[in-house]
């Protein structure tokens, strides 16, 4: 996998939020997807200027830490 395709989740969690949109326009630091992890939540933002190709979680599932959340075109 490509990694600079990808946004990988910094912690393990439950997703809280999907700010993020296939297809959406984004630039550095625009929100993605925020977690909850131990009563904190945490922002996982684009790393880059781009386009979203697939969304890989939904609200109020469970991630791992490094698991793939969003792909990029």
């Amino acid at each position: 996998m490509n990694e600079s395709k990808v946004c990988r989740s910094p912690v393990s969690g439950i997703v809280v939020k999907v700010a993020a949109q296939v297809g959406q326009s984004l630039q550095p630091g625009d929100i993605l997807v925020v977690l909850e992890a131990m009563k904190m939540e945490t922002n996982i933002t684009a790393p880059a200027a781009g386009k979203i190709a697939a969304l890989r979680v939904n609200q109020g599932e469970s991630v791992q830490a490094g698991q793939v959340v969003v792909e990029f075109e």
